[in-house]
């Protein structure tokens, strides 16, 4: 449903999706940081925007039949800013309120759709791209209304469905929907998505160990020879996840620790960043002082404590 009215600025999408187009298009170059600024971002997939135009427009007229203002429009938005030739990306689940189990299903769908982005997928997966994105987008607004659980339920197995044609390396073992919101699934047939996996992956997961100084988050030049050894293995799985996690020892209450283990899960991040791994694909998870690697008591300085862990692998 194409009306007479201009694209929303708000319907470009923001940082995330100009942190991807730096990476998908490489020919860009570091210095296109510069530019962003929110305006809009050109698509180097013209076909792909063709197949989202349709998919959009087709949600936005679900939505008017609905009565849904807001998000007939909301989908009008997205359809008219791919059919102009603009960027257009899936939801960010981080904006939506989603149960915990919803959420955590979410991130790991999104992640992987920014995945096949990165890998180009666009322009040699673009029908079944487009129908997982769309779907996904569906699945995502109306588990988070959730008046029409049967049509999220639709939206999903359609999303799983254009999923589960592409390329395994993109997502080997498919996002698992909590087993508590769905019926017992069939048992999967040999070389099914879930069955193959890509030779490299028998190496996963690789773990990287930095420590830290008493409330520090400074990196340590023998943290520094650890992080050139993580990005080389980074690299060295480009389809692989980074979860990057910050623990601290006893010393100092909790909101400190867990702040503090916030900012040295941010300095290992920069630096991964520094040495050329894509931040889209790490996953900061700050813990602080609940998971100690040796256990003391309360106000206890331990070194092995103060650590960040680096973890890359397929499960996030």
């Amino acid at each position: 449903m194409y009306m007479s009215r201009s694209p929303s600025p708000a319907g470009r999408y923001l940082i995330g999706g100009l942190a991807l187009l730096a990476s998908s298009m490489a020919a860009t170059g570091p210095g296109l940081a510069e530019s962003w600024g929110g305006a809009p971002i050109p698509s180097p997939y013209a076909v792909y925007d063709a197949a989202l135009t349709t998919r959009y427009a087709a949600l936005s007229d679900m939505e008017s039949r609905d009565g849904d203002s807001t998000d007939e429009w909301h989908y009008w938005y997205k359809s008219k800013d791919a059919k102009g030739g603009f960027l257009v990306l899936p939801e960010d689940p981080s904006r939506r309120n989603l149960s915990d189990a919803d959420a955590a299903y979410a991130k790991t769908v999104y992640r992987r759709l920014l995945r096949a982005y990165r890998s180009g997928m666009p322009g040699t997966r673009t029908e079944e791209l487009a129908d997982a994105q769309a779907s996904y987008d569906c699945w995502l607004n109306d588990t988070e209304e959730g008046d029409n659980p049967a049509r999220a339920d639709g939206c999903r197995g359609e999303m799983e469905a254009a999923m589960a044609i592409i390329d395994p390396q993109i997502w080997p073992a498919g996002p698992i929907y909590p087993k508590s919101v769905t019926a017992p699934a069939a048992a999967e047939a040999p070389g099914t998505v879930a069955a193959v996996r890509p030779a490299a992956v028998a190496s996963l997961p690789v773990r990287h160990l930095l420590f830290f100084r008493n409330n520090s988050a400074e990196l340590s030049p023998r943290s520094l020879a650890v992080l050139d050894a993580a990005a080389r293995d980074a690299a060295a799985f480009p389809q692989a996840d980074i979860r990057v996690a910050g623990f601290t020892d006893r010393t100092g209450d909790d909101d400190y620790n867990r702040n503090l283990s916030l900012r040295r899960t941010a300095a290992v991040s920069r630096a991964l960043r520094a040495r050329g791994i894509d931040t889209l694909r790490v996953d900061e998870v700050a813990i602080g002082e609940t998971a100690m690697a040796v256990q003391t008591g309360d106000n206890v300085a331990e070194p092995r404590n103060r650590r960040v862990e680096i973890e890359i692998g397929m499960r996030y």
